[in-house]
């Protein structure tokens, strides 16, 4: 029996958006839905592409689910087409290493966002490995 999923996709539980929206506008994100929670945001979709990542305050999904879900911390790894391109747009952020090259034949840059999440930027040579 098969499940039919179409796609997955990590909600990133964080205590404030606006910090984390500007660093992904940065990397050529644009919001492509956003929730208002008062006077803030409560949850944001920001789109690249067919590339898409969310974000969802703590107190929007205590309101939302009556339940208390901690912050927590991920690691995104995304694929990009310019990694050099990226490591200009990422100029005043916290790199933690500004390009090295894998055994499995990619070129990355890992950097870490307002919320401390890490996030590894990765330009693929030619033919990336399955």
């Amino acid at each position: 029996m098969q499940s039919n999923c179409q796609k997955i996709t990590n909600v990133i539980v964080v205590k404030n958006l606006e910090k984390g929206i500007k660093f992904w506008e940065k990397v050529g994100f644009e919001v492509v839905t956003s929730v208002p929670q008062g006077d803030e945001i409560g949850f944001v979709i920001l789109g690249n592409g067919k590339t898409e990542i969310m974000f969802q305050t703590t107190a929007s999904i205590e309101e939302d689910i009556n339940q208390v879900l901690p912050e927590s911390n991920t690691f995104l790894f995304v694929e990009v087409e310019d990694i050099s391109g990226i490591q200009k747009m990422l100029t005043g952020e916290n790199i933690l290493i500004e390009e090295r090259e894998t055994f499995y034949g990619a070129t990355e840059t890992i950097c870490t966002d307002p919320y401390g999440n890490w996030i590894c930027f990765a330009q693929f040579k030619e033919g990336k490995p399955e």
